[in-house]
């Protein structure tokens, strides 16, 4: 079964370890190099997340490595 966030469902706090999903944010979002500012501030775009985008296939949901950088 696939859960999709809305933008209501913005995290309070980084939630370092666990898994976050491409359309979440929370207030520790920074952006990657690659980001469009068109896309917002959502955890796909994050560089503290990892959703294996430098594999071959990419994960559906995420894990948050905040403060630890994952791409720049």
């Amino acid at each position: 079964m696939r859960y999709d966030f809305h933008r209501s469902d913005a995290l309070s706090t980084p939630n370092p370890g666990g898994n976050v999903w491409p359309r979440q944010s929370c207030p520790a979002f920074s952006p990657r190099k690659e980001y469009l500012p068109a896309e917002d501030s959502q955890c796909w775009f994050c560089r503290y997340a990892d959703f294996h985008l430098t594999h071959p296939v990419a994960l559906e949901v995420g894990v948050c490595c905040w403060p630890e950088i994952q791409i720049g």
